[in-house]
């Protein structure tokens, strides 16, 4: 069985050293492949908004050599919970 991510271009960013333009990634889930030929694709987050085109792309997993993906995800600071985040 083979197992990819799915990951969205949700836009892009200006790198702080270089000056140059970046693409910005969510991983939204992942692909398995059987040994059959089957696909299957499980989602755990979608990307919505105008700057994602609705494309899905299948990579190979990152391993620990490879640089740290961005993430758009908030940070948590502190020993809060996340109940104690929320607005309402």
């Amino acid at each position: 069985m083979k197992r990819l991510d799915a990951i969205a271009t949700i836009g892009e960013y200006k790198d702080a050293k270089t000056g140059e333009m970046k693409k910005r990634y969510l991983k939204c889930g992942m692909v398995r492949i059987d040994d059959e030929g089957n696909i299957s694709f499980k989602m755990d987050a979608a990307p919505v908004g105008n700057y994602w085109d609705g494309w899905f792309n299948a990579k190979e997993p990152f391993d620990g050599e490879k640089p740290a993906r961005q993430s758009n995800a908030p940070t948590r600071r502190g020993n809060s919970s996340f109940e104690d985040d929320a607005p309402f």
